[in-house]
């Protein structure tokens, strides 16, 4: 009778086991090594789709950037007068042309850590 439980026992660890892996059946289980395959060809595709959005943005970032610097160029040392956040909502809403840039002074970190 032993012999029977621990045979039941490992009949049930390896139907698991099968359960968990896939065995090709004509239920349409899909073994784990094909499905894994598939994920791994899925994950290649979604990164050669970032890598080429991220050229292109990169792209495009460049020749907005080039053109603000030629814009800069062509009005010379005119003087531009700074726009308020108003102003810059006012004319995002028309639909106007409009640049937004800021410079950002990073200081280094003084603190000594002691107080």
């Amino acid at each position: 009778m032993a012999s029977g439980t621990a045979s039941e026992a490992l009949r049930d660890r390896v139907s698991r086991l099968e359960n968990f892996v896939g065995v090709p059946e004509d239920d349409g289980a899909v073994p784990l090594s094909v499905s894994t395959e598939q994920h791994a060809i899925e994950l290649v595709d979604l990164r050669r789709i970032l890598d080429d959005f991220m050229t292109e943005s990169s792209a495009r970032i460049t020749n907005i950037m080039e053109d603000v610097i030629d814009q800069s160029k062509k009005e010379g040392k005119k003087k531009t007068g700074m726009l308020s956040a108003l102003q810059v909502k006012t004319g995002l809403r028309k639909g106007e042309e409009t640049y937004l840039a800021t410079l950002v002074e990073i200081k280094p970190d003084t603190t000594d850590g002691s107080s």
